[in-house]
């Protein structure tokens, strides 16, 4: 319970934003309480408020990090390498200290020949010319705060080199001497690992997940069947590797005899190296703390609580970085094991036989003399026989039980953060997690060894566990949950936290029972999308460099206009990373959408399609509109992903008949006489008017001034109240040809902060500031939206408070 009310404090104190010397006032009179207090309830009333004035306290003693200035002209930067050199996609990451607390995330691209240069380690002091920016994620409702994640590693600029730049070494050393040699260590066991599973590259990507926490090289496919089953905890760096290296040491004394104070303080010695050494990630650090009180515990032969281990790390954790308490890998891990103690409270080993254990030895008994005359086996191997088999069965059930304890109570928090409940992950995690549990070990030894036949014991295993996992997945069904309403998930909790704490098996079951039903409900989600009935709305999600937009139509229909991608311009596709699947979707369910009733994808550039593959299987349109259907991979994944769903493929061109509900839809382009070139152009963009009572949305793809003249010359374009700005606002694009016809009063840019092309591009924005246009940036704040009743326009920017209502401008 102190646990849960120092997380509430810290939740109240940053949603209240709570002073430190108010929240001190508060910690005062509440202990004062709890001294003068006379009576049971108002000394336990005020221990609880005490416990949550210290969470708010600790909340505003560490306020949120705020970057500290820097210039951020492109300008030779000296560092000290904080973070070692990881390759993902095509980039080779590392992170620059340029003074205490101020980070950067460099992001250096491979040259013209695919390689990079040496690669920086922990330590090394380098310099190189390099362009800076704010370092920002996708800022969606319902996205991930991926600002606010490096802001607490200290980390809040990006940087990339300027054109012809060099990543040069500085003498002298830097960062923290205790440090180097693990990461000394850590890189020497990196390169073990890829010796013995060298000319396997999925084998050896895994083995340095699965032991030392290096995800770089894993591909999105090889786990996405763990990530569908719920198994996907077992092959990245957690408690459990934690629990695996101590259940060692304990092993070990077991089979030694030595004390049990010394082995528990080594086997936390040993812990923390292990989490060092494997990137010092949160869940291992957290796992390392628990078992040190756990040592600490032995050393004084005092055996804790699990339930007051786990509030004990949580307060430690918190107290240090209280925004951890927003963190989903936090909430799941120390969920988790609370279930576990919650749902399996400790009992005490009995040396003889107590009342609850007679009944089922005199079974077993019997069952023994049973065999033994039916069979007339020795009655000492049957007794022993029948209590293997027992054993066996005990340890099932309590697997079983505590699998299902922990899956139940991380269903809600699964379905919030991550739009998924497995129905296979029971199973899934009892069957196939045991062979990831003995690929480590194994891994582990033929890292140390060097031989080649514990490699392949272990790469045995993990493949056997693939196997199983994807077994199971081809019996999941295909549907994501949409985020439910917060008196749903705020009831469900309540619910979860009433079963766990009732006492009598009445209690239980009801509790229970009602937990399950408003589970059902979160899974079945029978509530409408949040939209506004009879207007229509047009939402450019923030997709970095790329272009997403959510058309949400008068009667309730939707409609996504693109899905955004990252721009690749002939280098290789960045796979680990799918817009569609990671800031789209997310975006989509946080609306409560399951369902698009149209996917139109504009043109089949990276940027603005690369991510409908993953839409389709998670939303399955009714309808696909697309302007040429060209033969590229991308479209060929687009159609492996459109037909198992049933999806009706529409091809358009200027005239071709559209409507959107009640909504007049006019198709402006391609001409009826273009053809595909061979391979996607910005001309290809399909260009749609849309009216809604006196309003026009002129949806302009990323059209360029040829084709903007011609659509001019032909006298299609007509004033437009709202332009989607055509091309990012590029320079070519959003010319006099367009500007002048359709006259718009709002005008719609989607690009990427800080991106390398410099759009939008200053005289795109002069043009239109000169025709008085009010123009809305998603690179500036995140998502911006437009609406229209049919008489007003109203804009929403992601700014609290900044709504402007519009008169209809003619």
């Amino acid at each position: 319970m102190p646990a849960l009310l120092f997380a509430g404090g810290v939740a109240v104190s940053r949603l209240a934003g709570l002073s430190a010397a108010e929240a001190a006032v508060c910690l005062a009179a509440a202990c004062a309480g709890r001294l003068l207090a006379r009576r049971r309830l108002t000394s336990g009333l005020t221990a609880w408020t005490a416990w949550t004035a210290a969470g708010a306290l600790a909340a505003a003693l560490h306020p949120p990090a705020a970057p500290p200035p820097l210039d951020l002209t492109p300008r030779r930067v000296e560092g000290c390498v904080v973070e070692s050199s990881v390759i993902r996609g095509d980039r080779m990451q590392f992170t620059l200290e340029l003074r205490p607390g101020a980070r950067v995330r460099v992001s250096w691209p491979p040259s013209k020949d695919g390689t990079f240069p040496e690669a920086p380690v922990y330590g090394q002091r380098v310099a190189a010319e390099l362009r800076l920016w704010r370092a920002r994620g996708f800022r969606n409702p319902g996205g991930f705060d991926l600002a606010g994640y490096l802001a607490r590693r200290g980390i809040f600029w990006s940087a990339a080199p300027v054109r012809g730049a060099r990543l040069d070494r500085l003498p002298g050393a830097c960062g923290a001497a205790w440090r180097r040699p693990v990461e000394q260590l850590r890189s020497a066991a990196l390169a073990r690992i890829n010796a013995v599973h060298r000319n396997h590259e999925r084998r050896a990507a895994l083995m340095r997940g699965l032991l030392l926490g290096d995800k770089s090289g894993i591909r999105k496919a090889w786990v996405e069947d763990f990530r569908r089953t719920g198994t996907y905890h077992a092959l990245v760096i957690s408690g459990s590797h934690v629990t695996l290296v101590c259940g060692l040491f304990l092993l070990w004394r077991r089979l030694s005899g030595l004390g049990w104070r010394t082995v528990p303080l080594a086997s936390a010695v040993a812990a923390w190296l292990y989490a060092l050494t494997a990137g010092a990630d949160p869940p291992v650090l957290r796992a390392a703390a628990g078992f040190t009180l756990f040592a600490l515990g032995a050393a004084v032969y005092r055996r804790l609580a699990l339930l007051n281990t786990v509030g004990a790390v949580a307060i430690l954790f918190l107290a240090l970085d209280p925004d951890q308490l927003f963190d989903g890998s936090f909430q799941l891990s120390f969920l988790a094991v609370a279930a576990l103690g919650a749902f399996f409270p400790p009992q005490m080993a009995a040396k003889t036989l107590h009342g609850p254990a007679l009944p089922s030895a005199l079974e077993r008994r019997l069952a023994a003399e049973t065999l033994h005359e039916v069979f007339r086996l020795p009655l000492n191997a049957v007794e022993r026989l029948v209590d293997a088999s027992a054993g066996a069965w005990r340890w099932i059930r309590t697997i079983f039980l505590a699998s299902a304890a922990v899956q139940l109570s991380l269903a809600l928090p699964m379905a919030l953060l991550f739009h998924r409940l497995s129905v296979t992950g029971l199973s899934a995690n009892i069957i196939a997690v045991p062979f990831v549990s003995l690929a480590i070990p194994s891994g582990f030894a033929a890292a140390i060894t060097g031989w080649t036949w514990l490699g392949e014991l272990a790469a045995a295993s993990l493949d056997m566990s693939r196997r199983l996992v994807a077994w199971h997945a081809q019996f999941e069904p295909a549907w994501r949950i949409p985020a439910p309403p917060l008196w749903l998930a705020a009831a469900a909790a309540l619910a979860l936290f009433a079963w766990a704490a009732a006492r009598g098996r009445r209690w239980r079951w009801a509790a229970a029972g009602v937990y399950l039903a408003l589970l059902a409900l979160v899974v079945i989600h029978p509530f409408p999308p949040r939209a506004a009935r009879g207007e229509l709305e047009l939402t450019a999600i923030d997709v970095g460099q790329g272009e997403s937009l959510l058309l949400v139509l008068p009667g309730g229909r939707f409609a996504l206009v693109d899905t955004g991608g990252l721009p690749q311009h002939g280098r290789k596709r960045a796979e680990p990373f799918d817009v569609g699947e990671e800031v789209v979707a997310p975006y989509l369910w946080s609306r409560g959408i399951r369902r698009l009733d149209f996917l139109i994808l504009s043109h089949l550039h990276e940027d603005h399609a690369s991510g409908a593959p993953s839409l389709i299987r998670n939303f399955r349109p009714r309808e696909l509109w697309v302007s040429f259907a060209g033969e590229t991979p991308l479209w060929r994944e687009i159609l492996a992903a459109a037909r198992p769903a049933g999806v009706r493929i529409r091809t358009l061109r200027q005239g071709s008949p559209c409507r959107l509900g009640p909504v007049e839809c006019r198709v402006l382009a391609p001409l009826p006489d273009q053809s595909w070139s061979g391979r996607p152009q910005n001309n290809d963009s399909l260009v749609l008017e849309l009216r809604h009572g006196r309003h026009a949305f002129l949806l302009a793809g990323d059209i360029e001034a040829r084709q903007e003249a011609e659509l001019a010359q032909a006298g299609l374009i007509r004033p437009a109240h709202v332009l989607k700005v055509p091309h990012h606002g590029s320079k070519r694009s959003a010319t006099e040809w367009l500007l002048g016809p359709s006259r718009p009063a709002v005008a719609v840019i989607s690009a990427g902060a800080g991106n390398s092309f410099g759009f939008p591009h200053p005289e795109t924005l002069n043009r239109l500031r000169r025709k008085r246009a009010m123009i809305l940036r998603t690179d500036l704040g995140g998502p911006v939206t437009v609406r229209s009743d049919g008489r007003y326009l109203s804009t929403e920017i992601p700014r609290p408070g900044l709504w402007t209502l519009l008169e209809d401008w003619q």
